[in-house]
């Protein structure tokens, strides 16, 4: 299956949401999420998967002197070229897996709402790992095992189209999840938590901090945003390549 985002029907629906229109006050988990960022400036930063590039326009508005949004699709790059240009920010045609990751070039690493359309996360984890300079930190948001655990990736409704419960059945099995998102068939990869934190602490990565998105309270008014209280949709995970390495670039103890 092609990448979704350059279907022009799914492009379509993914431009009338309110993160598409907004930017990042529309996003439900932004308010968890920028606590979680790093101090950027003068810092140089790679966005994973960058969209329609909000990320990079804030890691540039707070001082970041070199940023690079990469994404496989032309459609949203070129949406992020008219939106969220700036001196600092360029951005590029690549996918998350076919980037290069030029070692020790980058001090902050962020990828949102990608990896889970990664079928296998090491190697990823192992090529960031690469591209970071001792100390430098990867911050991504990816969908909640809960979530792609979910059957169809939707609720049970009762008789009145009301939802009922969320669904979550093989678990343990990782791989490729058919769903419907925005009306149109997208294939996702369903991660266990345990894939996706143990894996970051085996490539040699210290975990500094883990979040299940909430949506914020100035938000629940908004159609079906209560319902998200009631299951977790994103996982955030901040995780530091440590300061000092041994000579095989392994954690080393400081003594």
């Amino acid at each position: 299956m092609g990448n979704p985002y350059d279907n022009p029907e799914f492009f379509q629906q993914y431009a009338q949401m309110s993160r598409s229109r907004l930017g990042l006050a529309g996003a439900g988990e932004w308010r968890q999420l920028e606590g979680l960022f790093p101090p950027v400036a003068g810092k140089r930063v790679l966005d994973l998967g960058c969209g329609y590039g909000w990320h990079c326009a804030y890691a540039a508005k707070q001082g970041a002197k070199e940023v690079l949004g990469i994404d496989q699709s032309p459609a949203m790059l070129a949406q992020a070229e008219a939106r969220n240009r700036h001196p600092a920010v360029s951005y590029q045609v690549c996918g998350v897996e076919d980037y290069p990751y030029p070692e020790n070039r980058w001090d902050v690493v962020a990828s949102n709402l990608v990896l889970h359309y990664i079928e296998r996360l090491d190697p990823v984890y192992r090529l960031v790992w690469r591209t970071l300079v001792p100390g430098g930190i990867f911050l991504f948001n990816i969908e909640h095992p809960v979530f792609t655990a979910g059957v169809g990736q939707d609720w049970i409704y009762n008789e009145a189209g009301q939802p009922c419960y969320w669904p979550v059945d093989n678990y343990f099995l990782s791989g490729p999840r058919d769903t419907r998102f925005l009306g149109c068939a997208v294939t996702k990869q369903h991660h266990t938590l345990t894939e996706i934190l143990m894996g970051l602490l085996d490539t040699g990565f210290i975990l500094k901090a883990v979040e299940e998105a909430k949506p914020p309270a100035e938000m629940l008014d908004m159609p079906g945003m209560k319902d998200e209280l009631r299951r977790p949709m994103m996982l955030l995970v901040k995780a530091e390549k440590p300061q000092f390495l041994a000579k095989d670039g392994k954690p080393s103890c400081i003594k």
